[in-house]
């Protein structure tokens, strides 16, 4: 079937909408994971941590370092999408686990040349164990997976 150049343009923007979505929600989950680690860490610290303020907070974390998460997960998201695509004729796994391996194994990544290369002890305080890196990286994954289900034929109408 011939597909016309009308169709290849929608199937673009489609694309770029389908990124545009999964990086913001996965910048915005990490950035949530991010601050239940550092309000965990507080909590420790403090006798009891009112919940308006640890609401306070996550909403705080999402303005302010949903920015931050962004910077990092938009060129973690991209070059999974397009590994997992390309590996996807040679591996047979499907797309979506692909793309969500690939994520999470590029996000862990990520997380080590950061906190290698930051001048302060880590940027993202939640990569400072194994735990909060999996959480975070699962972040990614996620995004990932949000792209795939926006992108899949079966959603196309």
């Amino acid at each position: 079937m011939q597909t016309t150049p009308r169709y290849r343009t929608h199937s673009k923007v489609k694309k770029l909408l389908a990124f545009g979505i999964a990086v913001l929600l996965a910048a915005a989950l990490g950035s949530i994971v991010q601050s239940q680690f550092n309000l965990v860490a507080i909590a420790a610290l403090v006798d009891q941590l009112p919940p308006g303020d640890w609401l306070y907070t996550v909403w705080f974390d999402l303005r302010s370092f949903t920015p931050t998460m962004l910077v990092i997960m938009v060129p973690v998201l991209l070059l999974a999408l397009v590994a997992g695509r390309l590996l996807h004729s040679t591996v047979g796994v499907s797309r979506l686990w692909l793309a969500m391996g690939c994520s999470l194994v590029g996000f862990l990544l990520a997380l080590w040349a950061i906190n290698n290369l930051a001048p302060m002890p880590t940027l993202i305080a939640a990569s400072r164990g194994l735990v909060g890196s999996l959480a975070l990286a699962l972040c990614a994954a996620a995004g990932a997976a949000i792209y795939v289900g926006l992108t899949s034929r079966r959603n196309e109408a």
